[in-house]
């Protein structure tokens, strides 16, 4: 196993940190390779990189110089094993990847492809498997019998099994001899089955295996070196928009995003990694928790993981804007605690003390340990729902990675890490939920809880994108403030493509009920083209509200765990929710009209787009803005705004924080020091549904030091049974 990287720097020590840095990551990497795979141009609507990593050019080849090779970034395997890549025999239409379920019969994904059949008018795929425990496969062959194609329309697999692609038979190949799969064999069951690879899941697991103990991680997501975007800070915004993420739209109209990635949100997040502090524990989970032992997890964490934030032009300007506003000290000092009357400069995952800033996400947590023989994790394995016997989990049902339904024991408990929005759902399908719903859903009962999926938190924040008059690199933070009196935490991100990217996420240029996926394959291509250079010119300025009043639910609406639950948020409905909207807005104008700011936010030298844009875009189609202080988007209301406009104003601009909380909160669905469902006496919940109210600070860090925590606890517990077995 990799041993942990030495930091020392912790809670209020100051760091030694380099000069300013303005010139941001080395983008592309100096660590490239040119792929080999010459197809049609542009390389990007193609399979490249079949090795791994991200593509970032593209040179001419083949005949006349008419096609492309791909040049991509090395892939970062974080202690993984070297990709397993395979050619897999099975000759269908061109290109293959339209015929994907045609293809990769042992698992994995189309990399890469190449002629065959007769006249080579036909592709077989290169497929490479995800990199993780190697998972069971199945048994293929070739059945034989030479019918009519396609094979798909004939009798064919007559010694069992599915038919999963066939080849030309015959003279002249032009009949067609089926490619069958006997079921793959199920895995073995383990001491402690996790449900989610995510922050909690992932530390939950190293903290058991490095215990001794035997753990199983079933992620229902891709592997984070299948999507190399993942990988690197200059390409995080952009991960939103991958198959890492999973849209959902909430019952208001509001899009959400859920991780489906391995590492979950730690992959796909700004990287932020902060400490709570010692009230909040206290308030949130009472006198059981062990909270000198929290911080010794989240101290754990930060080694393996997180970087204080380094220095630059933007970032002290920040600071001093800060000062202003009387929020921060001139001189912040790296601190992995928040600091509820002051700042601080952060932590973060993605490390831009060296020139790539390269991210490390959960997911590297078992990476790191793959040769590990008591830690197994698979990606793509659905769990459908937990078993139980006499309030005892004792096996959960999966779909793994080729549709077949399987079930593997948990012989000590299972760990719940799935999030705030599919831990509940879960729960539910299980039997553990109201009655109402269970008897809806046609689920035997288990245990009766009517609070499992209530209190829903989607963090009320409000987020001010700022058109600057300087282009700079992209900045991932530096200085972060938090006022007790407001109740706000400020942050900010500057450049790249953050203002694009969350805007087709979010849709949240048009009012809720207009944000359907049509319009968001409308305004892709707005957003990635015409308008992109005013978009990925701004900063963000970010107030986190300490906490939201306003409460909502997840409710499962299928016994299919594959299907999305109905989540409604409920976005401020608490009067006190937009009441804190005023608040937050009268602080992000004052840092926003900042003189440290005044130079890089002035309008004068505004120039406006002659694109058709949205309503709430309408301020960028202005000519130079003489009397404004800045260009905000969403744009706000046309001055003199009265109260009722500006509170039409956000409830048409609300986005989701990506924050979730509290569906499976403490005290209500979960107790004890474990975390252990009520009702039950193995299965334990680790992730943010636990937390009866949101962090107070982005809540990464929190996350990932509560998985270890409690899988610290458990394993201590374990141990100590068996030595009282032994006397």
């Amino acid at each position: 196993m990799t041993s942990s990287r030495n930091i020392r720097l912790f809670l209020c020590l100051a760091a030694s940190v380099s000069a300013d840095s303005d010139s941001g990551s080395i983008w592309p990497p100096s660590d490239v390779y040119w792929d080999g795979q010459c197809t049609a141009c542009p390389a990007k609507l193609y399979s490249h990189c079949s090795r791994g990593g991200v593509l970032v050019g593209e040179r001419s080849c083949g005949f006349g110089g008419m096609y492309c090779e791909g040049k991509c970034t090395e892939p970062l395997l974080s202690g993984a094993p070297e990709p397993t890549l395979y050619w897999d025999g099975q000759c269908t239409a061109c290109p293959a990847s339209l015929y994907a379920d045609s293809h990769c019969a042992l698992g994995g994904t189309i990399v890469q492809e190449r002629g065959c059949g007769p006249a080579h008018a036909h592709c077989e795929a290169k497929c490479r498997l995800p990199p993780s425990t190697p998972t069971p496969q199945p048994e293929l062959y070739w059945d034989g019998q030479c019918k009519a194609c396609p094979a798909r329309l004939y009798s064919h697999c007559s010694q069992g099994g599915t038919l999963v692609g066939d080849r030309g038979c015959g003279f002249l190949h032009v009949l067609c001899e089926g490619h069958c799969a006997k079921p793959a064999p199920a895995p073995e069951g383990a001491d402690w089955i996790i449900v989610g690879g995510g922050a909690s899941g992932c530390t939950a697991a190293a903290a058991l295996a490095d215990a001794g103990e035997d753990v199983l991680v079933l992620e229902r997501g891709y592997s984070d070196l299948d999507v190399p975007k993942t990988e690197f800070a200059n390409t995080w915004p952009e991960v939103v928009n991958t198959k890492a993420a999973q849209n959902i739209r909430w019952n208001d109209g509001t899009w959400g995003a859920v991780a489906n990635v391995l590492g979950g949100g730690t992959e796909i997040n700004g990287g932020l990694y902060i400490e709570e502090e010692p009230e909040y524990f206290e308030k949130n989970f009472g006198q059981d928790f062990n909270t000198s032992q929290f911080y010794e997890s989240s101290r754990w964490v930060a080694e393996q993981l997180a970087e204080p934030l380094q220095p630059s032009s933007y970032g002290h300007r920040f600071v001093r804007a800060l000062h202003e506003a009387k929020a921060g000290s001139l001189d912040p000092k790296p601190s992995l605690r928040m600091s509820s009357n002051s700042s601080w400069v952060a932590y973060s995952t993605f490390n831009t003390t060296e020139r790539t800033w390269s991210r490390r996400g959960a997911g590297d947590l078992l990476h790191m340990r793959s040769d590990m023989t008591n830690l197994r994790f698979y990606t793509n394995y659905q769990v459908m729902k937990i078993n139980f016997e006499n309030g005892r989990a004792t096996s959960v049902q999966v779909q793994n990675n080729f549709k077949e339904t399987v079930t593997l024991a948990a012989r000590k408990g299972v760990i719940l890490a799935a999030g705030a929005i599919f831990t509940p759902q879960l729960l539910q399908v299980s039997g553990i939920g109201d009655p109402a719903l269970l008897r809806d859903l046609g689920v035997p009962e288990v245990v009766s809880n009517p609070d499992v999926g209530q209190n829903f938190v989607d963090r009320n924040i409000l987020n001010f994108g700022v058109w600057s008059s300087e282009r700079g690199p992209l900045n991932v933070g530096y200085a972060m403030a938090s006022n007790s009196s407001s109740q706000i935490t400020f942050e900010t991100e500057a450049w790249g493509k953050v203002a694009s990217s969350f805007a087709i996420a979010s849709l949240a240029l048009v009012p809720p009920d207009q944000r359907t996926e049509l319009l968001r394959k409308t305004m892709t291509p707005l957003f990635e083209g015409p308008i992109a250079h005013v978009m990925d010119n701004m900063i963000q300025f970010v107030a986190l509200n300490h906490q939201t009043f306003s409460r909502g639910s997840v409710t499962a609406v299928s016994t299919d765990a594959r299907k999305p639950p109905s989540v409604t948020a409920n976005h401020l409905k608490d009067p006190r929710d937009l009441e804190q909207k005023f608040t937050a807005m009268a602080a992000l104008q004052e840092l926003i009209e900042s003189q440290a700011m005044a130079d890089l936010v002035g309008a004068k030298s505004f120039s406006g787009v002659n694109a058709v844009v949205p309503v709430y875009l309408s301020c960028i189609q202005n000519g130079p803005q003489t009397d404004a202080k800045a260009i905000i988007v969403p744009c706000l209301p046309d001055a003199p705004a009265s109260r009722e406009q500006y509170i039409e104003y956000f409830r048409k601009t609300t986005v989701s924080s990506y924050h979730y909380f509290s569906t499976a909160s403490h005290g209500k669905v979960i107790d004890g020091p474990e975390f252990t469902v009520k009702g039950t006496s193995n299965l334990h919940v680790v992730d943010a549904s636990v937390f009866p109210n949101p962090t107070r600070v982005n809540p990464q860090g929190t996350i990932m030091a509560m998985g270890h925590y409690i899988g610290t606890l458990l394993a201590k517990k374990e141990k100590a049974r068996q030595l009282t077995e032994m006397v």
